[in-house]
């Protein structure tokens, strides 16, 4: 029991596999700080930055100690203001009913205030009770304007941002890294990309999606951003890049003029003469059989798949070039 400058992160139910990845992927491969799985969607780790750029990450706050049982709450000290408490219990032996006991536990006699508080204590139970000052709360709202129908140029086959978000950070790339998207389309995964700072570089075929990118991206205040119309398998490429991060082509508007066994076979081809040794490529391709035209080029590290209707599943892959 003890304060502590470990972190408490709390991701979206439904979304395990998911968020598991990212948060490995940023706190553990990035930042090179331990990741301790403690529960389904609850996870210990040690950072207070970045947390904004997490796609499924509900909740994080600053854990101020653990107990074994509930009136040991009482052994943890909370700076001074007026705060209120929420449990969170995955195991439901615990609810609001408790609140009001843990939060005369921490001494909140006169101090709760839902109204306007200084801030607020989360009471996890999960083998024990961790007591978190939360630090970030996902605001939805920032995310759902970077959705398709509210950019100022709508593609129906964009991504949705928090899917847009997790591929760029499955990849781990470092700060400052220049990252392509060689199928661009209306610029999504960008967005997401040059929101998190890298410089962002991207291609697609047809001209109004090049326009369409140039839009979204500026109007969401990116500028270090670079956008060709181009055929990205005949484009000549003046540097090497850290990263790729691309959903493929696929269905009626993919816009494909070869066979998709080319197609796929040139592009794998492509990308990795235009990458950095080790380098890292996160794609998304709507059938797992795509993935063996990569495997000459690239070593397949994960894959993990997300159910978009009947007719569609995703696979969010992310290769590392050999």
């Amino acid at each position: 029991m003890g304060s502590s400058d470990l972190i408490l992160l709390e991701t979206e139910k439904g979304t395990h596999e998911f968020a598991r990845e990212e948060i490995f992927s940023v706190f553990h491969r990035k930042l090179h700080y331990n990741v301790v799985e403690k529960d389904l969607n609850i996870f210990i780790t040690k950072d207070i930055e970045n947390l904004e750029s997490l796609a499924f990450t509900k909740r994080a706050g600053l854990i101020l100690g653990d107990v074994d049982e509930l009136g040991e709450i009482s052994k943890i000290k909370l700076r001074q203001g007026k705060f209120f408490v929420r449990v969170i219990d995955s195991g439901k032996c615990h609810g609001t009913e408790d609140e009001g006991e843990i939060g005369n536990l921490l001494g909140g006699m006169g101090k709760i205030s839902f109204s306007d508080p200084d801030f607020v204590i989360l009471a996890y139970h999960l083998d024990r009770w961790y007591i978190v000052e939360q630090i970030y709360n996902r605001n939805n709202v920032e995310k759902a304007k970077r959705k398709a129908p509210l950019r100022p140029f709508f593609s129906p086959v964009s991504m949705d941002p928090m899917y847009a978000s997790f591929l760029v950070n499955m990849g781990y790339f470092p700060s400052g890294s220049i990252l392509l998207d060689p199928f661009c389309g209306g610029g999504g995964i960008l967005m997401e990309a040059g929101i998190k700072g890298y410089r962002v570089f991207g291609v697609d075929i047809i001209n109004e999606m090049a326009v369409g990118a140039r839009m979204n991206l500026k109007y969401f205040g990116i500028r270090d951003y670079e956008i060709a119309r181009a055929d990205f398998l005949n484009l000549q490429f003046q540097e090497k890049f850290d990263g790729i991060v691309t959903d493929f082509p696929y269905g009626r508007n993919s816009h494909i003029s070869m066979e998709r066994e080319e197609f796929y076979t040139k592009s794998a081809e492509k990308m990795h003469s235009i990458l950095k040794d080790n380098a890292r490529a996160c794609i998304v391709t709507d059938n797992t059989n795509n993935l063996r035209y990569f495997e000459n080029y690239f070593n397949i590290d994960v894959v993990l798949q997300q159910k978009v209707h009947k007719s569609l599943t995703r696979n969010f892959t992310r290769l590392i070039r050999r």
